[in-house]
């Protein structure tokens, strides 16, 4: 086998797309980018840290009537998509769906890529209540909220629906801009 062409050191054992040729995996893993690798057997989109993305503590999102309300429409959108679906919503695909909308407001991404039809759907529904309720909130805030909800949504979760049932009892459905029901 040859040398890799970008070391010279080891030998080329991956078919690089960026230089048409053998190259070693280190030098792949160096060069390897989203934009040039998308296709390729090695690469792998990176793995987002949401515990890195900025979020309102839970004690400010107590202290402010401004900021519940904001937590309060998306989780009464998620609530009034889990009664749309019969109550299947799992904790599970909440947060998905709360990554999701992070990576469309924090990340800046413009499509969610592949998922179940339940969660993109769950996206574009919460996504569209952000759009109705929140239009004069700045991405920083919404992505501070959606930050907290994630956070919340986590330490609830046993893996089944536990952070679900608590935003129904004490949230409620959301079924218009800024009105919300809460049903037993």
């Amino acid at each position: 086998m040859a040398k890799c062409p970008i070391c010279q050191s080891r030998k080329g054992k991956r078919k690089c797309l960026i230089v048409d040729n053998l190259i070693c995996s280190q030098c792949c893993g160096d060069t390897r980018t989203g934009e040039a690798c998308v296709g390729c057997v090695f690469y792998q989109k990176p793995i987002r840290k949401y515990t890195d993305v900025p979020a309102y503590s839970t004690l400010e999102m107590d202290n402010s009537m401004e900021l519940a309300s904001y937590g309060n429409s998306i989780e009464g959108a998620l609530c009034a998509y889990d009664i749309e679906n019969d109550r299947k919503l799992k904790d599970s695909d909440a947060i998905k769906i709360i990554e999701l909308l992070i990576d469309k407001y924090h990340f800046q991404d413009q499509s969610i890529g592949e998922q179940s039809e339940l969660i993109a759907k769950g996206f574009n529904h919460v996504d569209q209540s952000i759009v109705e309720d929140l239009e004069d909130v700045n991405n920083e805030q919404i992505v501070k909220v959606l930050g907290v909800i994630r956070f919340v949504a986590k330490r609830r979760t046993q893996l089944g629906r536990e952070y679900m049932n608590v935003i129904h009892q004490y949230v409620g459905q959301r079924v218009a801009s800024g009105l919300r029901v809460l049903r037993q």
